[in-house]
């Protein structure tokens, strides 16, 4: 099973903190809520634009419940090598621009890492419309539960799902961020975080 959270804003800042030394174990388990205990490590690979990185993926065991997890930094997807800024580089060419996934393919390619496939891509596409819904309404019902007059639906009517999104990401930010700015060109990491627990 695995944690999604924020361990740096960078691979490059995850194995400076991390590379040799696990995070601090803050978690409870999720199923029980028993105390988690470090559980040894596994490496993955993680592309970005630049470079393949191996980096490493540290684990925690309960052992009220027997489970063990994996502590996933927020710039990985669960079984995705990509990061997600190319993550998200991706869903704003296809949805906010429009892009097809022949176009996407073309923008994204990176000399040092090569492309990405036709294929690779619409399976992403098929990955976040099964969420999107889900992430919706949970953003909704948090931002209506604190501030109640904050959505002004008659915006959100014309909109497509992925525009609700980008409508309602910041406004959700300022309440539970508020002494951090909108990280735009991040806030992929921050679904990933919520797409974990949908």
């Amino acid at each position: 099973m695995i944690i999604i959270k924020y361990l740096g804003k960078t691979v490059k800042g995850y194995l400076r903190r991390y590379q040799n030394v696990p995070p601090k174990c803050e978690e409870s388990c999720p199923d029980c809520h028993g105390k988690l205990y470090k559980h040894g490590r596994y490496f993955r690979f993680v592309i970005t634009v630049k470079a393949i990185t191996k980096i490493p993926i540290y684990r925690r065991f309960c052992p009220s419940c027997g489970k063990t997890f994996s502590l996933l930094p927020d710039f990985l997807y669960p079984y995705i090598v990509h990061s997600g800024w190319i993550l998200q580089k991706v869903w704003i060419l296809r949805y906010l621009k429009g892009k097809s996934y022949y176009r996407i393919q073309s923008a994204i390619f990176s000399n040092e890492t090569g492309g990405i496939s036709y294929k690779t891509i619409k399976r992403w596409d098929s990955l976040w419309r099964i969420k999107k819904e889900s992430l919706i309404h949970l953003l909704m019902y948090h931002l209506v539960d604190i501030h109640p007059t904050e959505i002004d639906f008659r915006q959100i009517k014309p909109l497509t799902d992925e525009q609700t999104l980008i409508y309602l990401l910041p406004k959700t930010w300022k309440f539970f961020h508020s002494t951090t700015p909108y990280p735009f060109y991040g806030f992929f990491n921050w679904i990933n975080q919520l797409m974990n627990k949908i």
